[in-house]
């Protein structure tokens, strides 16, 4: 006896959209990019207490929601919108006019600065010693 084919719909091919993969849970914590890093403000400018605060932060902030981070205090976990015409160093090429730049904290309040852009924080500043914008 052979096995007949069920009739109906066999199947349509599914492909979702990338909203799609945005509403889905991982993509509600934050990665982190160093591909724009400047040079002036990068890890190799801190001591080694410094770059252990700084991975103990990027991993306390990868355990949190986009949401958390944006509710939380500024200078705490939270974030702190930064205008592109404070910034005293020079923006990478992938800055453009329309970026909002976000600081995050480390090391007590101590910030590093990079933008959104959906799930990935681009880091562009690592500011150890609060020269990149007035505070």
């Amino acid at each position: 006896m052979a096995i007949k084919p069920q009739k109906g719909n066999r199947g349509v091919n599914i492909i979702p959209t990338i909203d799609l993969f945005f509403k889905q849970d991982i993509f509600n914590y934050p990665v982190f990019c160093f591909k724009h890093l400047q040079a002036d403000y990068s890890l190799a400018q801190c001591d080694k207490d410094e770059r252990a605060a700084f991975i103990e932060q990027l991993c306390m902030y990868s355990q949190m929601t986009w949401q958390q981070i944006i509710l939380a205090p500024r200078h705490g976990l939270g974030s702190e919108k930064i205008s592109l015409d404070s910034i005293r160093a020079p923006l990478p090429r992938s800055v453009t006019p329309d970026v909002t730049l976000l600081a995050l904290r480390f090391d007590g309040k101590k910030p590093f600065v990079g933008y959104r852009y959906h799930f990935i924080f681009h880091v562009l500043y690592i500011d150890r010693g609060f020269t990149l914008y007035p505070h």
